[in-house]
């Protein structure tokens, strides 16, 4: 049993697991009869242990009497008592008045404390500007920012999670720790990894989207956690109305922003359209509907717009015209 699995368990049995963790066992344990066998065994365990824990207080004065009883002892005549003395050697009322001045301070210290705490705490905000940025987190998780995103966090990452703010779109590299779990909280959802790699859109007029690199992330709704997906390699969720769903990503190009790749193989040009449109922010439109239909293929390397436009255009026989909005593609369309 890998010491991932035998974490998640023990906290279970301790119950001071997040619903995450709780998630992430009951898959486990769905993988394979053996793992439910050693679950078991690990709760009987603690069950017996328990058990065992077992307060044992004897009765001194009756096993004495009985001692007596048995061996024929004659009770023994009692001296006089003397009168004896009592002589007050501490003044307990102030003796009581000094202990409540102590816990009085001691109170104000620890208030005092607390208050000390939090000022050093500091909250650290970050926005990429005009370009993308990379940057490293506290924990020496990894994040890039595409440009004009702005991400937030504590400084020391103190606490049971690892919890960042986004707004725009990032990619995240967590360093894996499974005793604190990594929260990204955009404007409409709540992603929640232990480590992996994942792309998160949180967009001001878009719904949040998150796309799975490696491992294993939940995503939730911000306003209510429970209506959550569980998302592995290759899939993709987002916030729906009020609700979150969960599909494969079907755009090869979604970290385009990241790699600076553009790779079309046998796409459409609509779909060719929407990745230019996201990643140069500018507006492509036909001037012929049907032209969406016409399918291209290619790769380009750290791409310029203008550079891409022509080599679609030539291989397609079209013509494009710059307009206030963006770019305008002209031709013969297909079915």
């Amino acid at each position: 049993m890998e010491r991932e699995h035998q974490e998640l368990i023990l906290k279970h049995l301790r119950k001071e697991s997040s619903g995450f963790e709780e998630q992430l066992l009951s898959e486990w344990l769905q993988e394979n009869p053996s793992n439910r066998k050693e679950f078991e065994e690990y709760v009987r365990t603690w069950d017996f242990s328990a058990r065992a824990t077992v307060d044992f207080e004897p009765n001194v004065d009756a096993a004495w009497m009985k001692f007596k009883a048995k061996a024929g002892f004659e009770p023994q005549q009692t001296a006089p008592q003397k009168e004896v003395k009592v002589v007050k050697l501490f003044d307990y009322n102030l003796i009581l008045k000094a202990a409540a001045v102590l816990l009085v301070f001691a109170g104000i210290s620890y208030v005092s404390m607390k208050l000390f705490n939090q000022k050093e705490i500091q909250q650290i905000s970050f926005e990429a500007g005009n370009e993308k940025r990379e940057l490293q987190l506290p924990d020496s998780s990894k994040v890039w920012l595409n440009a004009h995103s702005k991400i937030s966090y504590a400084d020391d990452f103190k606490g049971d999670m690892r919890k960042v703010k986004l707004e725009g779109e990032a990619f995240f590299e967590v360093k894996r720790n499974v005793e604190k779990p990594f929260s990204v909280e955009g404007l409409s959802s709540v992603t929640q990894v232990l480590g992996t790699s994942f792309n998160v859109k949180a967009i001001a007029g878009q719904a949040d989207e998150v796309e799975v690199v490696t491992g294993k992330v939940s995503f939730a709704l911000k306003n209510n956690e429970n209506r959550k997906v569980i998302l592995t390699p290759g899939m993709k969720g987002r916030v729906d109305n009020n609700n979150v769903v969960s599909d494969k990503i079907d755009n090869p190009n979604f970290l385009a922003w990241k790699q600076d790749k553009l790779v079309f193989e046998n796409s459409t040009l609509e779909e060719v359209a929407s990745a230019v449109e996201s990643y140069f922010g500018t507006k492509v439109e036909f001037a012929n509907p049907e032209l969406g239909n016409c399918r291209f293929t290619g790769t380009f390397e750290k791409p310029k717009l203008q550079e891409v436009l022509d080599v679609v255009s030539e291989s397609m026989s079209l013509s494009s015209k710059r307009e206030a909005n963006g770019f305008i593609l002209e031709g013969s369309g297909c079915q």
